[in-house]
């Protein structure tokens, strides 16, 4: 372990490794359980507090860090679930789009068949009316 020493403290470079990815107390060969495990230290008072101190910081700042990426992985997860979720509806108003046309063109359908059944029935009608007529017109029969 190396120091680097100021005048008021200092800091091995176990603490100055800050950003490399893994604690120093995670990385260590006795490190009980993954717990963090303070290295000890010599010298006055001061410097003892000021390592504490540092130490706290770190310990604090790593357990930030892993919250943090528990929590990016959650949003992660819900974002992923919001997407599928607006996926489906977005499929599913595709869907109703689709129906009301089909819908649509049914009726358009079904309205110009009932059209052409009130041409046949108002042909039908005009060609018995005219029967009629004939069979008054010729004494009952068909053939004048």
């Amino acid at each position: 372990v190396t120091h680097i020493t100021n005048t008021r403290y200092t800091l091995s470079s176990t603490m100055a490794g800050y950003g490399s990815g893994m604690p120093s107390w995670a990385a260590s060969s006795n490190n009980n359980n993954n717990s963090y495990q303070p290295p000890a230290y010599g010298g006055s008072a001061y410097q003892q507090e000021q390592s504490k101190v540092v130490e706290d910081s770190l310990k604090t700042n790593y357990d930030a860090e892993g919250t943090a990426a528990a929590i990016l992985s959650q949003m992660t997860t819900q974002r992923y679930q919001l997407q599928a979720a607006h996926d489906d509806v977005w499929e599913m108003r595709e869907a109703t789009e689709k129906a009301k046309k089909e819908l649509e063109d049914m009726y358009a359908k079904s309205r110009a068949k009932k059209k052409r059944l009130h041409i046949i029935i108002a042909m039908l009608a005009i060609t018995d009316a005219f029967l009629f007529l004939r069979l008054l017109n010729c004494g009952g029969s068909f053939i004048c």
